[in-house]
């Protein structure tokens, strides 16, 4: 103590006076946080918290709900599902349902196909709309697309249409380009076809024979 003392007494009064003012403001700081909450109100009274409360309550009650229900869509089949190889194309309404769809996927996947749709792949299916991710996963393996194919030499303009790919105006250049050459001797000629797009032909090559 002694120490402290002498120290201090060896300052100048200027310096001793920074010390002390040092000193005041650290107190005062070290006093008013002690302090804060005697003197500094909060916004929110009980009722606008409780209110708040109420709100937060709700919100995770309903993401609870959402969860649940997306749970239950995706859930695995029960045990009186059957699993076996089926084609898209052909497949009945009884069959989906002994797979494990749901009613709602069952008749949007019947009238999307009443309405025309055609499956060539696996990925085809895949667009079907409301059918979950498990449930392709599920069911991909025992995809079995029955490929059909048409023979270039004997198609007409509305089976050729009826191909993905090909529009009236495509199929008219085909039809044309046969007449050229007499007849097709191989679906590679498909490529002679002016502006024929390289894509569709990767897309066609293994639904289209010339015999």
């Amino acid at each position: 103590m002694k120490r402290l003392i002498e120290a201090y007494t060896s300052f100048t009064r200027t310096e001793r006076m920074g010390i002390l003012v040092l000193l005041f403001v650290i107190a005062l700081l070290i006093a008013t946080k002690a302090t804060m909450h005697l003197w500094v109100k909060t916004d929110f009274d009980k009722l606008t918290q409780d209110a708040l409360q109420a709100k937060w309550d709700a919100y995770q009650q309903h993401n609870t709900i959402i969860s649940n229900n997306t749970l239950a869509i995706d859930k695995p089949a029960d045990e009186t599902t059957l699993l076996f190889k089926f084609d898209p194309n052909t497949v009945t309404d009884k069959q989906l349902k002994q797979l494990g769809l749901q009613e709602k996927t069952i008749a949007i996947f019947i009238n999307w196909r009443n309405k025309g749709k055609r499956f060539y792949n696996e990925e085809d299916f895949k667009a079907l709309y409301t059918l979950s991710d498990a449930d392709y996963n599920r069911l991909a393996p025992y995809i079995s697309i029955e490929v059909k194919r048409i023979n270039l030499n004997t198609a007409d303009s509305a089976t050729l249409v009826s191909l993905p790919g090909i529009g009236p105006k495509l199929a008219h250049k085909i039809l044309d380009y046969k007449k050229e050459i007499g007849q097709y001797i191989s679906v590679e000629q498909l490529k002679d076809v002016y502006h024929f797009p390289d894509s569709t032909f990767k897309v066609l090559q293994q639904r289209l024979t010339v015999r």
